[in-house]
């Protein structure tokens, strides 16, 4: 009988070997299930969004404006205006803040286990071999496969930023970490977005309006915002057609603008400060998960305050951002004001309601079999990460459906809920036969260079 501290493994020469656990991953049986749970839910969640993109061309992050077949409109504009409003009550930058501060959780989980064992120049070491594979891995998915990935901006900031902060305490982590994603992400989107220009724009474009009627002339400025505003909607028709056309063509012919939409994706989080938000993020994941948040390690009261105070804080943003765009047409600057200005307020608020009901759920006992499908997702999360893009962009632009700019936009739920049952379904499967999913297990043996244990 083998000791239960020590594991048999094979190297990638393939020579066997006794590995202390110290030197390898997590065994399955160490694995805290609220974690696994918490990023099987998230996952699945950052997909209703990431669909959008998958889907079509919009004129907006993800907000249906300047589609090739718009929403709002005709029989399905109520179902529509419901869908966007579930969309950012729960899922928008909710569960991408989730995830973000799961990976921030994760370091440090790693990096105490090893220290436990061993000198912590050896948890630097994996640390750092750990985050130059992902950044590999997330490298070859944004520019062969979807430009909107994540993987390598966890990479980035981890190896520049996260390591000499797995020993602060919980509480300052935790505030350091909202201070820096509410505020640097308050001034990321203001820059990404453009506020300032979109609202001058805005107000230069009434002031002409009200010129025109009382019969003055505009200035010369607000006929400028004026004539941009109708030249940019007279030339969108063309330009949705343009996108179409792009976002359909064979995956070949498609590399070299994936390729510079993922650089420019990258230079544009970074040079704007929207990473920010992802920073703080990670650091305040380090801290909940200090603190024992995330594991589930609270009283229920407690998960049960959080919930609502950060569904008090985020459902009044956005239900008003929705009801006073939804009144004004859906215009840009609507947008701009009512939805992207309190953006990172409310996506740290709604995020960490969200985890707080997730939690509670976890420690109430309740749900079983969901909790054991959605820890199935999280066990395999990068794995599913990864399929989830292929499927995508074969369903959407490199199989024979080319449905890209196809679909109405309440039709995008349809795509998510069969992505979905592909990810349970294949996760349940792979797991009765093996430990890890297969991307984890290469990412696990590349970092510790050995074979690492497949079959269950």
């Amino acid at each position: 009988m083998r000791h239960p501290s020590r594991e048999t493994t094979t190297d990638l020469n393939g020579r066997g070997s006794v590995l202390a656990a110290a030197d390898g991953p997590v065994a399955p049986t160490q694995r805290i299930a609220a974690l696994d749970v918490l990023r099987g839910f998230a996952l699945l969640g950052i997909l209703v969004l990431n669909i959008e993109t998958f889907s079509g061309p919009a004129a907006l992050h993800d907000v249906p404006l300047g589609l090739a077949k718009p929403a709002f409109v005709g029989w399905h504009a109520t179902l529509d205006l419901v869908i966007f409003a579930i969309k950012w009550l729960f899922f928008e930058g909710k569960m991408r803040t989730l995830f973000s501060t799961l990976y921030g959780a994760g370091i440090v989980l790693i990096t105490s286990r090893i220290e436990a064992r061993g000198p912590s120049a050896k948890a630097a070491d994996i640390f750092c071999r750990r985050n130059l594979w992902l950044l590999l891995f997330g490298l070859i998915h944004g520019t062969l496969i979807w430009q909107g990935d994540i993987l390598s901006q966890y990479a980035v900031i981890a190896l520049l930023f996260m390591f000499p902060f797995r020993n602060v305490p919980a509480r300052r982590l935790i505030v350091l970490g909202l201070a820096i994603g509410v505020l640097g992400g308050t001034l990321g989107v203001a820059q990404a977005m453009d506020v300032k220009q979109v609202l001058s724009a805005e107000r230069l474009r009434t002031e002409g309006a009200v010129a025109l009627a009382q019969g003055r002339a505009p200035t010369p400025v607000q006929q400028s915002a004026i004539d941009d505003a109708n030249k940019a909607k007279a030339a969108e028709p063309a330009e949705i057609q343009r996108s179409i056309a792009q976002g359909r063509r064979p995956y070949l012919e498609s590399i070299s603008s994936r390729t510079a939409g993922y650089f420019g994706f990258v230079d544009m989080l970074f040079h704007t400060g929207w990473i920010l938000e992802v920073i703080g993020s990670m650091l305040l994941g380090m801290g909940l998960f200090k603190s024992g948040f995330l594991t589930g390690a609270l009283s229920k009261a407690t998960y049960l305050t959080t919930a609502l105070v950060g569904y008090g804080i985020a459902a009044p943003l956005v239900l008003t951002g929705v009801a006073m765009v939804a009144a004004s047409g859906f215009t840009v600057a609507a947008v701009t004001r009512w939805i992207y200005q309190p953006y990172a307020v409310e996506i740290f608020a709604g995020a960490i309601a969200n985890a707080s009901i997730v939690l509670l759920v976890v420690k109430s006992g309740w749900l079983r079999g969901v909790q054991a499908a959605l820890a199935n997702v999280g066990r395999t999360a990068f794995s599913n990460y990864i399929l989830t893009s292929l499927l995508c962009q074969c369903l959407f632009a490199w199989g024979p459906w080319k449905l890209y700019g196809a679909l109405d936009y309440y039709q995008q739920i349809y795509a998510v809920l069969g992505v979905w049952a592909v990810n349970l379904v294949l996760s349940a499967l792979w797991l009765r036969a093996f430990t890890y999913g297969p991307l984890e297990w290469v990412w696990r043996s590349l970092v510790y260079w050995r074979r690492q244990p497949m079959r269950r």
